[in-house]
């Protein structure tokens, strides 16, 4: 864990909370400080801790909780790296990278770098994919302009 001063905690609340849940994230630094202050103080740390406050600082599961809203059942679709809240949530989202995935082309598409599995093949511009874990189906269909959409299908 890193060593700071009461001030650099200051600094590093500010940049971590973004300006939402502040007390939140005052609880959150609190209970780091306090595991900072225990170990300067010769009580063992478990070795997982030195870590932790980096999985904190980008967690968009804690920070989604932090704001009030309930983890997903399943992890959400990822969109270049981050998970897509917003495709679950709403149903839609616009991709503006798909191409076949390069290991398993009739099997796996990539949308926005995340990698998902073909269900059908209704053309070169029209598929049903879903994400992993995610039990939701969508349909990916490319627009005029370029961009992909998806729309979550409804379970009949």
């Amino acid at each position: 864990m890193t060593r700071r001063t009461a001030e650099d905690w200051d600094r590093w609340l500010a940049e971590v909370s973004r300006g939402e849940n502040a007390e939140a994230w005052r609880g959150i630094v609190c209970f780091l400080r306090w595991l900072q202050i225990r170990t300067e103080q010769g009580h063992p740390a478990p070795n997982f801790l030195a870590a932790l406050e980096g999985d904190i600082e980008h967690s968009h599961l804690l920070r989604r909780m932090l704001g009030g809203k309930e983890p997903l059942d399943a992890p959400p679709p990822e969109s270049f790296g981050q998970p897509w809240y917003e495709l679950v949530e709403t149903g839609r989202g616009i991709a503006t990278e798909v191409k076949p995935w390069e290991w398993a082309p009739d099997q796996k598409i990539s949308v926005n770098r995340g990698i998902w599995t073909i269900l059908e093949r209704k053309s070169d511009a029209e598929f049903v994919v879903t994400y992993r874990q995610n039990p939701s189906a969508y349909r990916l269909s490319k627009q005029g302009d370029g961009r992909w959409l998806l729309e979550r299908l409804d379970r009949a």
